[in-house]
């Protein structure tokens, strides 16, 4: 007679895995306000053998201890995505600079910041980012011998708005591919989404840009010899439009 099918699966999920930090997400086009979440972070893991002679599939303190850690880590930080193809992320003086796409500059000093392998500040890519701490810090073998095949990393930023991550064990800890956040990203067109808002109007980089380069416009003609009227960039918008 066969043997049952059997798994094990254990949660760990306390109030001290949390961290407050500051975000915004950026891609091409497109720019969130700075703001802040309370993050808090959840693991979970799975085996499908038998558990160890302790009883445990993994000992909760050596899961909490970790996760304790890299909470810490990223507490009352930045969050800076080292890796956008959207800003310009430089170190001068001890500080870390940010310029953006829509023209956006920010300063932070350099210990207030986490410096994060990621593109984006999102919770999708936060996950990512802590199951690599997590694994480096338990260990290939840690997980292995006690025959846990996949461990998953959820993050919320709020209340009913969370993220998981969810990747079978490496068989060791080299493969560094699986946990580069690009790996995951589609190489298809993101609809461009409202940014920020200027002069109260809602637009997009692309438009505040065109916006941009027809005030210069009006600029050179009103001071040149074209025109010996005065020339608005509302003008020629609508001379575009027609």
């Amino acid at each position: 007679m066969q043997s049952p099918t059997h798994s094990f699966e254990v949660h760990v999920s306390k109030e001290s895995f949390k961290f407050n930090a500051a975000h915004f997400v950026a891609f091409d086009g497109f720019r969130e306000r700075m703001h802040g979440h309370n993050y808090t972070v959840g693991v979970r893991l799975f085996g499908n053998g038998g558990i160890g002679r302790d009883g445990y599939l993994i000992d909760f303190g050596d899961v909490k201890a970790v996760v304790k850690k890299v909470c810490k880590s990223l507490n009352e930080h930045f969050l800076c995505p080292t890796l956008s193809d959207v800003m310009d992320i430089q170190e001068v003086e001890g500080n870390i600079t940010l310029k953006c796409q829509d023209g956006a500059f920010f300063s932070f000093p350099k210990t207030d910041c986490s410096m994060l392998p990621i593109v984006h500040a999102t919770t999708e890519e936060l996950a990512v980012y802590l199951y690599s701490e997590i694994f480096q810090k338990i260990g290939a073998n840690g997980f292995l011998k006690r025959k846990i095949h996949t461990m998953e990393i959820n993050v919320a930023e709020a209340p009913g708005q969370d993220a998981s991550f969810r990747l079978a064990i490496p068989s060791d800890n080299s493969d560094a591919t699986v946990f580069d956040v690009r790996t995951y990203l589609s190489a298809g067109q993101v609809a461009v989404k409202p940014c920020l808002e200027v002069d109260n109007k809602k637009c997009n980089c692309a438009t505040a840009n065109f916006s941009g380069q027809l005030e210069r416009l009006a600029e050179a003609i009103n001071g040149g010899e074209l025109s010996s009227g005065s020339v608005t960039a509302q003008d020629l918008e609508e001379l575009v439009k027609k």
